[in-house]
């Protein structure tokens, strides 16, 4: 177990292989939470570094960008050295309530795409993708692979039959675990009935992150994560933490 303290510790890569026919090595990474403020240039480029790595075919961005007018400048310098990539989706989260126009402004200048409430259909390697942000949406015509991306986790028990992968973050881990087990991660599954890593719903995956960043800024055995799905045609899913 290890106490941290401050903005700047590393954060780990949650890797998981999804099981999904002609779609091999097809990757999409979330991200979330990152409550950048004027201590946060560090963390951005630490970001930047790694997605570059990654280099994944999606880029899911989970909400919650920035705590403060310096935290957004840091968002916009991230989002910019990423630009390059295609497929860059975005999602407000609850703390960006009073800067969402700015966070929009700054996806959309570099092509991202705003996904509040809405769809998008992503070709790559010949296949559709719908991605839906923020809440549930109709199919658009017969997609090979669809996808929720949403900030706050939800009970997706109804809506996991037309999904094949959802996202979440919101919750940080509880950014305090003292133990865990199948079902999440405690004491703050105690509280809150989605502090976990991930549940299956049949063929739905459920991943949820502990984020890269927060306004308070003390974890304990709560590493900040990255969470990368590589779509494969003859691996199994399984996580590689």
């Amino acid at each position: 177990m290890k106490l941290e303290l401050g903005y700047n510790h590393p954060f780990e890569l949650r890797q998981y292989h999804f099981l999904a026919e002609n779609f091999s090595g097809t990757r999409i990474l979330y991200l979330s939470d990152f409550h950048y403020n004027r201590f946060g240039r560090r963390l951005a480029d630490s970001i930047a570094r790694e997605i570059e790595g990654i280099a994944p075919d999606i880029i899911l961005l989970g909400g919650d960008y920035a705590d403060s007018k310096k935290g957004l400048l840091h968002f916009a310098l991230m989002v910019e050295s990423i630009a390059h990539f295609n497929n860059i989706l975005a999602i407000p989260g609850n703390h960006d309530r009073y800067r969402k126009y700015e966070v929009r402004t700054i996806i959309e200048s570099c092509n991202g795409i705003w996904l509040e409430n809405g769809s998008a259909n992503i070709k790559t390697a010949g296949l559709n993708i719908q991605i839906d942000g923020g809440r549930p949406a109709a199919r658009i015509g017969t997609p090979d692979f669809s996808i929720l991306c949403l900030h706050k986790p939800i009970d997706v028990v109804t809506i996991a039959p037309n999904y094949d992968l959802i996202v979440a973050g919101h919750l940080h881990g509880s950014q305090v675990v003292l133990w865990s087990t199948a079902h999440g991660l405690y004491p703050g599954r105690l509280l809150y009935k989605w502090n976990r890593l991930s549940s299956n719903f049949g063929n739905c995956h459920y991943l949820i992150s502990k984020g890269l960043g927060d306004t308070l800024p003390i974890r304990y055995n709560c590493r900040k994560d990255f969470l990368l799905v590589e779509l494969m045609s003859t691996w199994p899913f399984q996580n590689k933490t």
